[in-house]
């Protein structure tokens, strides 16, 4: 187990920002959860005008426009799925094929065929919304000719011509602000045919999957692919305009967990109060988030013995003192780091909570202890011992990778007589690569194997990574603790029952939970 003594000083080096990635796989959409093929491997719903007006898949959304019977027959527009093995088109049933057979994983996976008829309107209508409403970098994409297309530059086709020097087939890429409207002035352009040099052994045709470079066109919040050729009328090309899509990764820097209101979200709806969870809370497990992390709350209801809340709890309570259980959620500091909210602790016993997000190096947070907790350190309570000089309390973070434990830190929240008053930065970074985060506590004072120290701690910037030139602030001191107190003064009649499958406590004849809270 690694040890951190944040008592012993500064780490001396600072974590980096982390970065959220996205790439397409085809073959795990969120809508349709599930895709279904004909014969020819054609998605089935590709005319279903109803029920798909976009293809979604984690961080990004294709449009899929659909006409029903318009045109004497079936008619769409953006992009549909397709894992056709067919490399060469004869007939219209062909128009699903690309010259790759397949996506980047071989001949036969799915892939996206997108069909850009540049005489429709302004602006083509494949394009990629990035669903989360944020701005991200485009970094890359892979890109195909359709076989349509393809057999139109080398042999024509009414009314398409087959090409000749001077001609050349183009997908243009360009990005969309906040309103999703095409930013000017930037674009990537990607030559499917090239037959511009007078040296036809210099034309070009693609083959196969190429990747295009995306990161010119900055932080967008879309795409907007639209297909040009040089053998064009006035309704537009002649060349059939179809391209296949696959790979396309996406990249923004991770936001920091901070706690402060967010729409949808987290709402603490007036001063010097707590968010538990949702505005009305289900019994048992309730996940929320801030910045690009999942947290849980637990609501146990009311059993007879009042209501039940644990694991993580929003609060903007600006006061460093608590009188007991009744005020749980405030820090040794008063309020929160920055902003006005941070988060509140508390060990659930119904079961292990779990921050969750994308596989990454969480940089680290900012911890202060819990004023209930140093309340009760300082002076004891019904439950728990006034802490002496060689009292300890601590949090174990437990890193969480495909489900499995990984590395754990240990944070001293006290030790030496001293504990946390300040907010204080905890580096994660030793934990390496994980996807989700859990906490444990343990303390030198405990019953049955059970803490009586109460088991809170308080948090804020989950996911931030360390100021430069941050200097560890100075720990507070136990007042009046030069020598440890008496065995005899810390002991009381204890008994431990069961009430309802409730864990419970029966402490000189007062009965309280495992959280020290007198029921």
């Amino acid at each position: 187990m690694k040890k951190i003594f944040l008592f012993l000083g500064v780490v001396a080096f600072a974590c980096m920002a982390q970065a959220k990635t996205a790439t397409l796989d085809v073959s795990a959409p969120l809508n349709p959860s599930t895709v279904t093929y004909d014969e020819a491997g054609v998605w089935t719903e590709t005319y279903n005008e109803e029920d798909y007006m976009t293809i979604d898949f984690p961080s990004m959304s294709f449009s899929h426009l659909p006409s029903g019977e318009s045109w004497d027959g079936y008619f769409w527009d953006g992009f549909t799925f397709s894992k056709s093995s067919k490399t060469t088109y004869a007939a219209m049933s062909d128009q699903f094929n690309c010259v790759a057979g397949g996506g980047l994983a071989g001949v036969g996976t799915p892939f996206l065929l997108g069909y850009a008829p540049e005489g429709w309107g302004p602006v083509s209508d494949c394009q990629v919304y990035f669903n989360d409403g944020k701005a991200w970098t485009a970094e890359e994409v892979y890109l195909c000719i359709g076989s349509w297309a393809l057999e139109n530059v080398l042999n024509g086709g009414a009314p398409a011509r087959k090409f000749a020097q001077g001609d050349s087939l183009i997908i243009i890429i360009e990005g969309l602000d906040k309103d999703y409207e095409v930013i000017k002035g930037k674009q990537v352009t990607f030559f499917l045919a090239d037959y511009r040099s007078a040296n036809e052994a210099e034309w070009k045709v693609n083959s196969g999957w190429e990747k295009c470079d995306l990161s010119s066109l900055g932080e967008v919040y879309g795409l907007v692919f639209t297909m040009k050729s040089s053998d064009s009328g006035s309704y537009g090309a002649n060349t059939a305009l179809y391209f296949a899509l696959d790979g396309l990764k996406i990249t923004r820097p991770t936001e920091v967990a901070t706690f402060e209101n967010e729409t949808g979200g987290i709402n603490v709806a007036k001063a010097d109060t707590c968010w538990q969870g949702a505005d009305a809370p289900v019994v048992g497990w309730n996940s929320w988030t801030s910045g690009d992390y999942t947290f849980q709350s637990y609501y146990g209801g009311n059993s007879g013995y009042g209501e039940y809340y644990s694991a993580w709890t929003v609060s903007n309570e600006t006061a460093n003192t608590s009188t007991g259980s009744a005020e749980p959620n405030r820090s040794a500091k008063g309020g929160a780091y920055a902003g006005q909210n941070f988060a509140s602790w508390n060990l659930n016993y119904y079961g292990v909570d779990t921050i969750v997000f994308d596989k990454q190096v969480v940089p680290g947070f900012f911890i202060n202890n819990n004023a209930y907790a140093v309340t009760s350190m300082k002076s004891g309570d019904s439950f728990a011992k006034k802490f002496g000089k060689d009292d300890w309390f601590k949090l174990t973070c437990i890193g969480v990778l495909n489900g499995a434990k990984t590395k754990e830190l240990d944070v001293y929240l006290a030790k030496d007589g001293k504990y946390i008053a300040e907010w204080t930065y905890v580096d994660l970074s030793e934990l390496g690569e994980i996807d989700g985060l859990t906490f444990t506590m343990s303390s030198s004072d405990e019953s049955y194997g059970y803490m009586n120290t109460p088991a809170y701690f308080c948090m804020d910037n989950f996911g931030a990574a360390k100021p430069e030139g941050y200097q560890e602030p100075a720990r507070a001191e136990f007042p009046d603790l030069g020598t440890a107190l008496p065995e005899t003064t810390n002991k009381v009649k204890v008994q431990k029952v069961i009430r309802d499958g409730q864990v419970l406590i029966i402490r000189d004849g007062k009965t309280v939970n495992m959280l020290g809270m007198e029921l």
